[in-house]
């Protein structure tokens, strides 16, 4: 890796242990004491990007800042303005929810190629929809490497007493929303949220819901997704200010950039550059070829996704959970 290229794996890897705990609602759900303490210092963040560097220097392996998985990509709710773009997927490039055998598989595959993860998130869709979910919250929270845990879900189905029990740990979190005042929801779906919410208070688990600590809490439109030749310098100025730089995901397997790579990855023919840039963790030859492969992954100055990507005339203020049929 020459100069340029570690500075860029640095902005986009090293640098972001430390941004993602201090992100709002992240650093609300879990306590990072090492981040919050050397927070209080005038070059708390500059000792801190040191350490994490000096462990990359040793292991040879990164540490994930924020690693979503896709549970599936189905969902209870069909919201219009949803930033996983779920309304757009078909039945045929639907990820249906996965069994304990291949996330433990797939989990360890990915855990052996890198340092740790610091904030590893189970997403949807709605992870809910997993039959297998007590068996994988479980599994997740007895591995070392895995640092915190998030599971996200939209409160239309409660939990088991089986997943209760597991997710006590402390390592876990929960993120819930209230979508208690959404409308014309389909198929007999209710939302739960007062039930979900009280459940979680009983069994002294922690949560965070974004909505009650900040009010009236309203979404923004999702970008317009065509393949198009803009320039790098404009590829990379997206990528620069789009959450999506720090929030890589995998589904079925495969690492894509964001939450809308996935759905892109899923749905639309794929250019030679794109195919090239996509980790294969089910493919890869060895741990020590998975390891590079997510060295390089990060080490680029934007994502071939961010081709397809088209940040102009988005809206804001719309209704959080408007449903679409």
């Amino acid at each position: 890796m020459d100069k340029i290229e570690f500075e860029l794996y640095k902005n986009n890897n090293i640098k972001q242990v430390w941004k993602v705990c201090r992100i709002p609602w992240i650093n609300e759900l879990f306590d990072f004491k090492a981040v919050n303490f050397l927070s209080k210092f005038k070059f708390g963040e500059k000792i801190f990007n040191k350490y994490i560097s000096v462990r990359f220097a040793i292991t040879h392996k990164p540490v994930l800042p924020y690693f979503a998985f896709f549970v599936t990509t189905k969902c209870t709710l069909n919201c219009k303005h949803c930033n996983s773009m779920m309304p757009k997927y078909t039945e045929k490039t639907h990820s249906k929810p996965i069994d304990f055998k291949s996330f433990k598989d797939d989990l360890d595959t990915l855990l052996r190629a890198v340092d740790y993860i610091n904030v590893f998130v189970l997403v949807g869709g709605e992870p809910m929809l997993a039959h297998d979910l007590p068996e994988i919250i479980k599994y997740a929270a007895s591995q070392k490497q895995l640092k915190h845990i998030v599971l996200a879900t939209n409160c239309t189905i409660l939990p088991s007493d089986e997943l209760l029990k597991v997710m006590k740990n402390p390592k876990i979190s929960v993120q819930i929303s209230d979508y208690s005042h959404v409308k014309n929801i389909k198929n007999g779906v209710k939302v739960k949220y007062d039930e979900f919410k009280k459940l979680l208070i009983q069994n002294k688990i922690r949560f965070n819901n974004y909505q009650e600590k900040r009010g009236a809490v309203t979404w923004f439109s999702m970008p317009k997704i065509y393949k198009d030749k803009q320039t790098p310098l404009t590829l990379t100025k997206t990528f620069n200010e789009c959450f999506g730089n720090y929030c890589p995901t995998i589904s079925d397997g495969i690492i894509s950039q964001d939450f809308i790579a996935v759905y892109i990855q899923r749905n639309l023919e794929l250019t030679p550059e794109i195919k090239k840039e996509i980790v294969n963790i089910r493919e890869a030859k060895s741990s020590k070829d998975l390891t590079n492969e997510i060295i390089n992954f990060y080490a680029k100055p934007y994502s071939a996704f961010c081709h397809y990507c088209h940040m102009d005339n988005i809206q804001h203020g719309l209704p959080c959970g408007e449903q679409v049929e």
